[in-house]
């Protein structure tokens, strides 16, 4: 099936001016997909195979939505004895507002507002760069440029985790929708992210127009797939 991407249709969280109450019970709804479908464990696994046996990171995370991801590797990671910083980077201001709150003291995380295709940091300036299910948001030569970003920003790897667009997907996804996560905002925006999202062949390809080199792309469960690269030694 053909990815359906259009700017003039836009994932209604991606939206300014939102009603706070039904963004946070939204980008809540999204954390809890998260972790109950595998995408947790996803950024987990990429982060495991970047970042080797470091103990002080940085890493960046763009899209970063409610920070979930960001909160939940400093915590896997604090089980290993690494210190990471995550810079967590989004265009909204309300969801970053929310991440910022939803964030206990301790963490070493730091809140930018920034688009992803033109970041305000400098080459190599992190360790890591990390897209976490959120390069479907982005049309196909936005979705390049933002891999270009994080080549240039990356000091040692860079990573997408992001969906599988698919009949069986859509029709999972529309049926999840329907029967247990009902919020109208959630069934809206996951119902035109699976349809929004890019096969293993597309996203594979524009890793490859990005510069991405030692490319690795891995695919789960639940319609969820990976590319990662070590950008330098």
């Amino acid at each position: 099936m053909r990815r359906e991407f259009s700017e003039d249709n836009p994932e209604i969280m991606d939206l300014p001016g939102q009603d706070e109450k039904e963004l946070r019970l939204d980008l809540e709804n999204l954390g809890r997909l998260n972790r109950t479908f595998g995408g947790r464990s996803a950024v987990q696994k990429m982060f495991r195979h970047l970042a080797g046996n470091a103990r002080r990171l940085m890493l960046v995370d763009l899209a970063s939505g409610y920070g979930d991801q960001g909160r939940n590797l400093i915590d896997h990671v604090h089980k290993r004895d690494c210190e990471l910083t995550v810079v967590s980077v989004d265009r909204q201001f309300d969801t970053l507002r929310l991440a910022r709150e939803a964030t206990p003291a301790h963490h070493r995380m730091f809140f930018v507002q920034a688009d992803a295709r033109q970041l305000p940091f400098r080459k190599g300036g992190s360790d890591l760069v990390f897209c976490s299910l959120a390069l479907h948001h982005f049309s196909d030569n936005d979705a390049v440029r933002v891999m270009k970003e994080m080549k240039r920003v990356g000091r040692i790897g860079a990573a997408c985790v992001d969906l599988v667009r698919g009949r069986v997907a859509v029709f999972c996804i529309w049926l999840l929708t329907a029967v247990i996560m009902r919020n109208p905002m959630t069934r809206h925006d996951a119902r035109l992210s699976i349809r929004r999202a890019f096969t293993h062949r597309e996203l594979l390809g524009h890793a490859a127009r990005a510069g991405w080199i030692n490319t690795v792309q891995t695919k789960f469960f639940w319609f969820q797939q990976a590319v990662r690269s070590r950008l330098r030694a």
